[in-house]
Formats: C-alpha cells, structure tokens, sequence
C-alpha cells in the first residue's frame, strides 16, 4: 500500500526501472488523480523545443521515429535499381528528402507547371479547370474528394466531398474577436505576404494580394459547418448525382471532375457541407479571375513550403507551428523527412517496420483483450436498466457485428505503378497524386464494392481508430507497446493502458455520432424515441461536467464539440475495468477490491495521457480538437466510475474533484 500523506511513494517495482513511476502523495488522490499519479512525470519531461506537446504518445512515437529512420537509411544506402523495388522507392524518397543541396537548387522548379497553369487563366472555366488539374497533382486547395463508404449503402463506394478553402486551423479562426485571436488574424496576414515574396512578389505587391487571399478565405469560412455540425453525420451526409449537382453547383466543374483518369464510376456524391459548396460555387461564378490567380498561387506554394528551400520550409514553421502551436524549433531534418515518408508511403514503411520490429505475440494477445472487452460490453448492455429490450438487441447485434484489425493488413497496398525522382517536392506530389487515385480512399474505388481489408491508417501510427460505415476498431502495431501494452506485463497494466484505449474504440460505437450507424454501418435510426431521450439526458452530463473544465484562464473545454470522445474515454474504462476484473475471475485469481493490484489498473490508465503542452498549442487544441486535453481525460473519467471509489476509499466529498453519485452518469 502507498506511504501516508505528505510522503512520496514509489509505485510497485517493475523488473525495468524506466518503467517505475513516483506518486506525489502531497496531492490528495481525490483533489488531483492525474497530478497524483503523474506529477514527477510532468516535472521531469519539459516540451522538447521542437515539440508543441511531449506525453505517452509523443514519445512512443519518437522511438518508432528512431526504428524508422534505421530502416529507411538503411534503404537510402542501397544502390539503386537494385533488390526489392519497393525497398527501393523508400529509400529514394527518403535520400531525396535529405538532400539539402538540391532542395535548395530547385527553387520552385516542381512546382513550375501547376504555376504556369495558374498564371495562365483568364476564364471561368480556365478557374474551374486549374482547381481540378491543381487536385489531381496533389494540391487538395479548395475542398477534399476521395471515395468513402456510402453511409445509406454500406456495401457500396461513392464519392465525398469535403469544405476546404481556408488556412487557419478553423472557420472560427476568421470569426472571433478576441485579443488573442486577432493577433493570430493579423499574423496569418503576414504569413501570407511573406509567403507571396518569397515566391517573387514585390513588398507592395504582395501586401495588396494579401489582403485579396485573407477575404476570399473569410468567405469560405463563414460558409463553413462549425465543429460540432461536422459531428452530426446526419447533417453531414447528403446525396447528391451527377445531375443535382451540375444544376446546383455548376461552376465546379463536375464533368471534368468525375472524369479524373483512374477514377471509377460516380453515381453519387456525398456533400458533406452543402453551405460551403454553395459558397464555392459563387465565387468561382462571381470572383474576378485576377483575384483567383492571387488565391491558387499563393495556396499552392504554402502548401508545399515544407518541401521545398529552407526560406519556404522557415516561413512555414515559423506561422504553423510557432504561431499557431508556440514550438521553437523546427525538427531535425531526418525526422521531418521520415514523418513526411510516413505520411505518404505508409503501407510501404509499413511493410518493412512490421518485418523488423513487431513482437510476433502481440496480435493474438491483443485479438484476445478485445473479444474480452467485447464480452464485458455485451454483459453491461443486457443489464442496462434505462434501455429498452428492443434497442438493446439492436445494440448487442452491433456489437457482435463489430470487428477487429490488429498490428497490420493482411493485404498490403499495391505501389507497382508509383514511379519516384531525385525531387523531394517533385516525390511529395507525385505520392500525392498516385494515392489520390490508388490509396484506400483513391477514386479507383468510387463505384465498386467496398474492401472490407482495406486500413485508412499505416501500422507504424500510435493511434487507433473506430470506423462507423465499417464497424470496426483498427489497432495499428505501433501502439501495441508499452507503456499501451507489453506481452510479458501484469494484465492489470495491460488492461488500464491498452484495454482503456480498446473500451474506447470500441464505444464509438455507440457515442452520440457512432449510436446512429447500425450493425452494418448504415446511417439509421435504430432506437426508440424513449431510448434515445434517455440517452442525450445521460450524456448532457457529460456535457456540463466538462464545459466547467478551464484549460486555460478564459478558455474552457467546449462539453459539446469533445462529448463523443469523452462517452468513449468514460466507457473505455469502465469496460476495460470490468474485462479485466472478470478476466482474473476467468482465472481464479480474483483479488478483493482496494489492493495494490487495482490501484495499479487506474495509475495505468492514468499514465497514458500524461503530457506536457504549450500554452498555444492547448489553446488550439481546445478550439479544435474533439479530444479533451489529457489532464481531463483521466480527472474527466475516473470520478464518473464507481470502482475508483471502492479502489481508493480515502476519497470523499470533501475533495475537490469527489462527484456526488447523483451527477455520475450511467451509459455503457
């Protein structure tokens, strides 16, 4: 058991000592669970300067970073056209990337034929054409277009199209009037003419296309749906052929679109934000064509200042991440260039990381948790007594339903046709624009059957996912460990740290956006009225518990725009505590409650989110992110769980964080 108050207590030792952890017992458990147990941590692990946060996450992704670089030097040092192709493309992209000499030497060189298009317009239909020559080169400027999953038909693939147009991180950016938020308006404005000087314009010049750049932006923001609107896949799936298109939004340019080489068939478009394509829509009917030719370009060449010359890559930083997030310096190049590999040859990375570094136990083990998970999830809704016996079927069926895709594809993405330069730029783009057509969401796929092996994240990415038009939880190998999972740890670390984050998955399902897709991921109503009330009563809960959660002095927690993740962080738990606790009934090891053992699931659940951040990268976090930030992802969810009371009985009402049971909610 943990020493008496005002001590400071080292937690059960592990066999590794980096393992360890400290517990600041001068804070009360019940004042402070996430400082309680994290708080040596924290004092200990400062944001690097070239970091916007350092946590969990941030530093197993630095030591897959680190695995990766071997791998891809490694193959840079191979002589070309020689051995395994594929093993080849990685590393002629990343030997490209590190060539600081002819980065610098080419200028905007790979940039120069999307420049001259652009230059080159005089008619509305040279705008429209340029846009979509732009997107089929990897420049994505005026909204986004791939195939997905027909929410109404989940069997089947369509088109989606998607609001862009704008360079701040959020339509609000634009829309708020803050003293905070007009210092970034007025920086972006810089941003913007320095960008337009570098890429040739005059002081003057460039200041008056600013300006041109910044209200054609502010327009597009204001078309935007907000945040929680994007959360509402109602209102976020809307249908639309080729006919209502071309008669609602003629100026897109829909023929050429649908008719980009290698696409498939297109029958239906899903609009996701009708608003702004009517906004698109007026200005490319109504804008001058002088003005559009400021606004591509200077898109167009801030979207790939990172890979371009030093003075590009510079300014960007200097606005995207200083600015924006407060990090101070930029990232060594080898990790600029591996993070960028990763972004665009995933699958090929992939391959090789999972070959060298993925513990051969690690699928079945983890295949294992969620079936457990799964069976906990099943038992909880049989019993819910605020759900009807007609949604509840609905619901287990959805559950038995769900599937699972742990460490890595079975089926590895096919890059026969990529052919790569000696251009970083040029290869940036090139990948672009092969995985526009051929990646997982690629408009190869618009018109066929959906592939029900595809993965929409590499396995080297410590991340998870739930998708709702497939019904399944992706856990790419990277996060499968520690301190998420380790093979040979106490199951109650594995629990508190994976299994939380499998119970979160997992409860996406059934959040406020993933409730409405039934078994088969159709978007469709599957709960009674009743139901459903009861449901949005419970989660309003949440709502107000974590709208009075100040991040920041005058900056709180939006209850709305994070409430699905925080169902998942709530049922994530509670599920991965209770699989964990019938796991060791299972196995006769059953322990009373309130012992070392059960502390030690929570300190674990607990470790994974702990992190320092920037002051301005917590503020943008705040504005956009649905996550809640780390601190309230525990303090959020542990007072809310009845377990952690019997766990930790020294927590009363008198603590500052105690929840009274009448304002804990009861969901999954």
């Amino acid at each position: 058991m943990p020493s008496g108050p005002g001590t400071v207590a080292t937690a059960t030792p592990t066999p590794d000592p980096d393992r360890a952890f400290v517990l600041n017992e001068s804070i009360r458990p019940g004042d402070d669970f996430y400082t309680y147990v994290n708080d040596a941590w924290i004092r200990e692990n400062p944001v690097p300067a070239d970091k916007k946060r350092y946590g969990t996450f941030d530093a197993l992704q630095d030591t897959v970073s680190s695995d990766l670089h071997a791998l891809l030097l490694n193959a840079s040092n191979m002589t070309p056209g020689t051995g395994d192709r594929n093993i080849t493309l990685i590393g002629q992209f990343y030997r490209s990337g590190m060539d600081d000499a002819a980065i610098e030497g080419e200028g905007l060189a790979p940039l120069s034929g999307d420049l001259a298009t652009i230059d080159a317009i005089e008619t509305r239909s040279d705008i429209t054409n340029a846009t979509i020559l732009l997107l089929r080169n990897g420049s994505g400027i005026l909204y986004s277009y791939s195939a997905e999953v027909n929410p109404r038909n989940s069997s089947e693939m369509i088109a989606g199209f998607g609001q862009g147009g704008i360079g701040l991180p959020d339509r609000d950016y634009y829309l708020r009037t803050d003293s905070a938020s007009i210092s970034i308006q007025q920086e972006y404005r810089r941003h913007i003419v320095r960008v337009l000087e570098l890429a040739g314009e005059n002081a003057s010049q460039a200041a008056a296309d600013a300006e041109t750049v910044y209200a054609m932006e502010k327009k597009f923001a204001e078309s935007h749906f907000t945040r929680e609107e994007n959360q509402d896949p109602e209102k976020t799936t809307n249908l639309r052929t080729p006919d209502q298109l071309e008669e609602q939004y003629p100026a897109l340019g829909w023929e050429q679109l649908f008719a980009i080489p290698g696409s498939g068939p297109v029958q239906n478009v899903d609009v996701w934000q009708p608003a702004y394509a009517e906004e698109l829509n007026h200005q490319l009917a109504s804008t001058p064509p002088g003005d559009w030719k400021i606004y591509l370009k200077y898109h167009l060449v801030d979207g790939a200042s990172p890979y371009l010359n030093a003075s590009f890559e510079d300014e960007h930083f200097a606005f995207y991440d200083t600015t924006l997030n407060g990090i101070e310096e930029m990232q060594p190049r080898w990790k600029r260039v591996v993070d960028t590999e990763n972004d665009y040859l995933g699958d090929l990375v992939g391959r090789e990381y999972v070959a060298e570094y993925v513990d051969p136990r690690t699928r079945g083990m983890v295949t294992d948790m969620f079936r457990n998970l799964r069976a906990t999830f099943d038992l909880r809704i049989a019993n819910l007594t605020w759900m009807s016996n007609a949604t509840k079927t609905a619901a287990r069926e959805k559950l038995a339903a769900m599937g699972e895709k742990i460490a890595y594809p079975d089926t590895w993405q096919d890059y026969s046709g990529l052919n790569l330069s000696d251009s970083y730029a040029g290869n940036v783009r090139t990948a672009a624009a092969y995985n526009f057509v051929h990646g997982p969401s690629g408009l190869g796929s618009i018109g066929g059957p959906v592939d029900r092996s595809a993965w929409y994240m590499s396995p080297q990415t410590v991340n998870a996912y739930y998708d709702p038009t497939m019904n399944e939880i992706v856990f790419p190998a990277a996060i499968l460990r520690f301190p998420f999972f380790d093979p040979d740890a106490d199951p109650a670390v594995n629990y508190g740290g994976l299994g939380f984050v499998i119970g979160h998955e997992m409860t996406h399902g059934f959040d406020n956006s993933g409730r409405q897709f039934d078994k088969d991921g159709n978007l469709r109503d599957w709960w009674t009225a009743e139901d459903a009330a009861n449901f949005r009563n419970r989660t309003g809960l949440l709502v107000a518990q974590y709208n009075s959660y100040e991040a920041l002095p005058g900056v709180f927690v939006n209850g709305n725009l994070t409430l699905g993740e925080n169902i998942a962080d709530f049922g994530g738990l509670t599920l991965a505590y209770h699989a964990w606790d019938g796991t060791l009934n299972q196995s006769g090891n059953a322990t009373a409650l309130n012992t070392e053992e059960e502390r030690e699931f929570f300190y674990a659940a607990a470790r994974i989110w702990r992190q320092n951040i920037r002051d301005e990268a917590l503020r943008n976090q705040v504005y956009t992110d649905p996550h809640s930030p780390g601190r309230y992802r525990v303090n959020g969810v542990v007072f809310n769980i009845p377990e952690f009371y019997e766990t930790f009985p020294e927590i009363g009402p008198g603590d500052a964080l105690y929840r009274n049971a009448t304002v804990r909610p009861v969901i999954w």
